[in-house]
């Protein structure tokens, strides 16, 4: 264990010294987010007294705690490793963007009509309308998590919100008790669904008013503050599925259950953002079946239905709340597959990192941001819930930037109209 954590610190020393930080670097996310996990998970082991042991997961022996711990202390290692190999393999120009800060590639003003309030506005009544006629008096109070509902409107229920969450973050430099009020009616609504989408919706507002307010330490203290929420708000939400009862007016009250161990319950979001899904990655290694055939649907890119998924997904859970994990499915196959799968990861964030450099180079803020936080998704999903589910945001993730290419290829190939002299 002394050697390999040894092995780990030269391998941080080195990605500082061939990657320079900045606060979107899909890179450092993934190794500050593996680090707090882990020591914070060392730490609620050894010291936490009265555990939270959610679904009597954290009863484990030390020998399982620290063998886990060990395998992901490899597979860090893998992931750095697969990094600098990346970054070796790459030319002169290439390395330059891996040295440079891009921070103040990511604050502009952005620049809107006087008339986008308007549309914020109507757009906003129109997503409440729209949620009661997909949803009806179900939306405050149901007995099911998931209430039979109209597919279609559900999916444009959400496209829409996700427009409104934009437009409420590009306006609140100049109308922030607008954008700040509809964006927590917004976010209230849209809870109601239990959708974890809603962090989705979190973490773009709070990216878009980081943008909008300059280079400042006061600003990213704020975002860093932010994010730290985001994550304790995603606990919050992935939880509420095991309530009695659904819909706002249960899940605002689960919010003052607790009945003044305010404390304890913000800790417990701690532990369940950052470290129950080592506990579960624990009984993932000593409950599931070995079975590769279940590693390659994982990571199969095809719908479910295509790639077989459904023919195993009910035997792929601790329980009906908490599935498999990634890194316990991972560990299950041994060292040698979790040390490529892993080289393999940090090599795919590798090349991430110099799309989003490349990008913010080229003024591309947006694109940047939205794989930035797709990766997000893949770093938290990876943690705690099973290994497809977390795989497809990689996919996502893929397909923007085959989109992207594909808009700039058709741009540039497409014969152009001439102008012709009247």
């Amino acid at each position: 264990m002394i050697v390999l954590i040894l092995l780990l610190i030269f391998e941080l020393y080195l990605l500082n010294r061939i990657l320079k930080y900045f606060v979107l670097s899909p890179i450092y996310l993934y190794v500050i987010f593996s680090l707090v996990s882990l020591i914070l998970s060392v730490g609620y082991y050894y010291y936490f007294e009265n555990k939270f042991s959610l679904f009597n997961l954290d009863n484990v022996s030390e020998d399982a705690f620290l063998s886990a711990i060990k395998m992901y202390i490899i597979a860090l290692i893998s992931f750095l490793a697969g990094v600098i190999v990346y970054y070796d393999l790459l030319i002169k120009e290439q390395k330059k963007q891996y040295n440079k800060s891009y921070t103040n590639s990511l604050f502009f003003k952005y620049k809107v009509p006087n008339k986008t309030t308007i549309v914020a506005k109507s757009l906003f009544f129109l997503i409440i309308l729209l949620f009661f006629i997909t949803y009806g008096k179900e939306i405050f109070l149901r007995s099911e998590y998931l209430p039979e509902t109209n597919r279609g409107l559900t999916i444009i229920i959400k496209i829409l919100s996700f427009i409104e969450v934009i437009i409420l973050g590009i306006i609140h430099r100049k109308h922030k008790l607008l954008s700040n009020t509809y964006f927590i009616l917004l976010i209230i609504i849209s809870l109601g669904t239990g959708s974890r989408s809603v962090f989705l919706f979190f973490l773009i507002y709070i990216s878009l008013l980081f943008i909008s307010q300059g280079n400042t330490l006061l600003n990213k203290v704020k975002f860093s503050f932010n994010i730290f929420l985001a994550f304790v708000f995603l606990a919050y939400i992935m939880q509420l599925r095991g309530l009695d009862s659904h819909g706002i007016i249960p899940y605002l009250e689960s919010i003052a259950s607790s009945k003044g161990e305010f404390i304890r319950s913000f800790l417990f979001n701690i532990y369940y953002s950052l470290i129950y899904g080592v506990f579960v990655t624990i009984k993932t290694i000593e409950t599931s079946q070995l079975d590769w055939n279940i590693i390659f649907i994982s990571i199969n890119p095809l719908p479910g239905s295509i790639a077989g998924w459904y023919d195993y997904a009910e035997d792929m859970r601790i329980n009906s709340y908490a599935p498999y994990s990634l890194h316990g499915r991972v560990f299950r196959t041994g060292t040698i597959f979790t040390i490529v799968y892993f080289f393999t990861t940090g090599f795919i964030f590798s090349y991430m990192e110099k799309k989003v450099r490349s990008l913010l180079n080229k003024d591309k803020r947006l694109l940047a941001f939205t794989i930035v936080l797709i990766l997000i998704l893949y770093i938290v999903y990876g943690f705690e819930y099973n290994m497809r589910a977390a795989t497809r945001y990689i996919y996502y993730a893929f397909f923007i930037i085959f989109l992207a290419e594909g808009i700039k290829y058709l741009t540039f190939y497409l014969p152009k109209k001439k102008k012709h002299d009247g």
